[in-house]
C-alpha cells in the first residue's frame, strides 16, 4: 500500500501579513520544515509532495533539502487557490493508494492524528479530523441572527484529510468540470457522492491565520523546545 502526503504550502496569508505562511518561522524553524519532517518520520507515508509558493519555490526546496530526506520529496508550484494547489500536487503524486492532504499552516499536527485519519480513510475511503465547537453556533444574515445551530451536528474541520487516491483525483476533476469551489478537499469528495468519515481532531492542531495565532503557536512551541539561540 502506497501513501503520499501532499503538503499545501502555497498560501500567501494576507490576514497574517508576513508573506508565505509556510515559510514563517516559529522558534527558529519554518512551519513547512516542521510539517514535512513529521510526514518523513512516519513509516506509513511513502513520499511527500510539497506544493509551494511559486514566487518562493527555491526557498521551499531549501527547507526540504535541509531536512536531508530519506524518502522521495517532490516540490512543485501551487496555483492561485488552495484547490488549484492541491490539484497541482495530485498531478505529480504518481501511483499510490491513499493521499493525505495537510496544510503547512498547521505545524503542530501530531503523528497520532495523521494515523487516526489514515486508518479511517483506509476503512471508508475518505476521512477528516474535526472538533466540536465550544461556543454557541449561530447563522446570521446581514448582521442579524437567523437561527441557532445544533452544536452536536457541527464540527470545526481540520487537516490532514485522507482519501483513496482515485476518489480524490476524481473529485477534483469533477469540481473543475462543474466549477465547484470548495472550502477543502472533503467538500469536493462529498459533492462527488462519497461519504466522508469524521474522526476526533486535536485542539493544538491550530491553523496559522492571524497574528494572534502566530503568537499562540510560538508560545506553545517554546514551551516544548529550546530556543534556536540555545541550541
Amino acid at each position: 500500500m502506497q501513501v503520499v502526503a501532499i503538503v499545501a504550502a502555497a498560501g500567501t496569508g494576507t490576514r497574517l501579513g508576513k508573506g508565505s505562511k509556510a515559510l514563517v518561522q516559529l522558534n527558529g524553524r519554518t512551519t513547512l520544515s516542521r510539517v514535512v519532517e513529521l510526514f518523513l518520520s512516519l513509516d506509513e507515508v511513502d513520499r511527500v509532495v510539497v506544493v509551494g509558493p511559486p514566487s518562493r519555490l527555491e526557498s521551499a526546496r531549501g527547507e526540504v533539502e535541509a531536512l536531508r530526506p530519506r524518502k522521495p520529496v517532490i516540490v512543485c508550484p501551487g496555483g492561485d487557490s488552495r484547490q488549484h494547489s492541491v490539484r497541482a500536487g495530485l498531478s505529480v503524486i504518481g501511483t499510490c493508494d491513499y493521499v493525505l492532504v495537510h496544510d503547512a499552516a498547521r505545524p503542530l499536527v501530531s503523528a497520532a492524528l495523521v494515523r487516526r485519519v489514515l486508518a479511517a480513510a483506509q476503512e471508508t475511503g475518505a476521512a477528516i479530523p474535526g472538533l466540536p465547537p465550544r461556543d454557541a453556533v449561530k447563522r446570521v444574515e446581514g448582521g442579524r441572527l437567523v437561527e441557532s445551530l445544533d452544536r452536536s451536528q457541527v464540527v470545526l474541520a481540520q487537516t490532514p484529510q485522507g482519501f483513496a487516491a482515485q476518489l480524490l483525483v476524481r473529485a477534483h476533476l469533477e469540481a473543475a468540470d462543474t466549477g465547484l469551489v470548495g472550502d477543502d478537499d472533503a467538500q469536493l469528495v462529498a459533492a462527488s457522492g462519497h461519504p466522508v468519515a469524521v474522526v476526533e481532531g486535536e485542539p493544538l492542531n491550530i491553523k496559522l491565520t492571524t497574528q494572534d495565532d502566530l503568537e499562540l503557536l510560538e508560545a506553545l512551541i517554546r514551551e516544548h523546545e529550546p530556543t534556536a539561540a540555545a541550541k
